[in-house]
């Protein structure tokens, strides 16, 4: 887990939380976020593939949901530039309309289009999918 997990556990227990509740949230949001930026890497693939065809920018590709869910096989369709424009920022996602399960403390809804909704990991959820992120520069 992230440094401070154990921390905020132990701040929700003195503030009336069993532990082992802030354990599970943070093991849940922990996994959820590892499940989202695995949906990530598979749509960076994808817009490669996508790039190495030299296909125009307004044209409509199929991208994965990238919702909490571990079965969802939904697809979704963008442009490069839409795709582009939640890739900016390393804690925005792209689900299905109906499939962000926010009010969990690790998720909220930033827009909502007619294809798509645009979603904001925060808390811990953040730190790890901005840590897991492709884009990310790595100093050496």
């Amino acid at each position: 887990m992230i440094a401070g997990s154990v921390s905020r556990g132990f701040a929700r227990a003195r503030l009336g939380e069993p532990e082992f509740m802030a354990d599970a949230d943070d093991q849940l949001a922990e996994r959820v976020a590892r499940n989202d930026a695995l949906f990530r890497e598979a749509n960076e693939r994808i817009r490669s593939a996508a790039e190495s065809m030299e296909l125009e920018h307004s044209e409509v590709l199929p991208f994965l949901c990238e919702c909490a869910d571990e079965s969802c096989t939904t697809v979704l369709q963008l442009s490069h530039d839409e795709y582009e424009a939640v890739r900016a920022h390393p804690t925005h996602f792209i689900n299905a309309r109906g499939h962000a399960v926010h009010g969990r403390g690790w998720v909220r809804i930033l827009d909502e289009f007619d294809r798509y909704t645009v979603v904001e990991k925060i808390g811990e959820a953040a730190e790890i999918v901005a840590e897991l992120d492709p884009r990310r520069e790595v100093s050496s």
